[in-house]
């Protein structure tokens, strides 16, 4: 597996999709996604941004510090020419088994399997590609039926049931999870 800290932050699309590396002006999106109630259901660890300006200084502070030490690659979504509309990431690497964990959100007004499926695609594509990851795993809430159509799409493979694997950052609920994973050769 390379490492995160021995690359640049690379602009990945699929003609229709982009991820990219994140910018101060997808401050608005973080803010929002920080404060969405799906993704805070659905997403473990999501705190809301308490204004702009916080957004503003996570993604100046977290984004390049974690990469630097081979923690976490966090992209931006942006569909078409414009602005953010969400984020994929590629988290829980582990060098040993050449693996890591994908996820992404992307905000009311652009969710769709057809931009979901792009933006997970090229996230993995990037775990593959350019960090030679032999898997990725991906962890669904069980209730999240649409992130796990999305997963399918693009060639994850259930792997699993994981009782109570995670908990909702709104409603501090435990979620059963199913575990899906991927390998290079079944990204679709």
């Amino acid at each position: 597996m390379r490492l995160l800290s021995t690359l640049p932050v690379p602009t990945l699309t699929d003609g229709q999709v982009s991820i990219r590396r994140p910018e101060a002006d997808d401050a608005v999106t973080v803010l929002a996604g920080s404060r969405d109630p799906l993704v805070r259901e659905f997403m473990q660890g999501v705190i809301p941004h308490q204004d702009e300006a916080a957004a503003r200084r996570w993604l100046a502070e977290v984004p390049g510090a974690l990469w630097a030490r081979d923690r976490a690659a966090y992209f931006s979504v942006v569909v078409g020419d414009g602005p953010s509309v969400g984020w994929a990431e590629l988290v829980d690497l582990r060098p040993a088994e050449r693996a890591a964990e994908a996820s992404i959100w992307l905000l009311p007004e652009a969710r769709s399997l057809k931009a979901a499926a792009s933006a997970l695609r090229l996230i993995c594509r990037f775990g593959f590609d350019w960090l030679d990851l032999g898997h990725i795993d991906a962890y669904a809430a069980r209730d999240n039926m649409p992130v796990q159509v999305v997963g399918a799409s693009i060639g994850f493979r259930r792997a699993g049931y994981r009782p109570g694997l995670f908990r909702s950052s709104r409603t501090h609920t435990l979620h059963d999870a199913v575990h899906a994973t991927l390998q290079p050769a079944d990204l679709c």
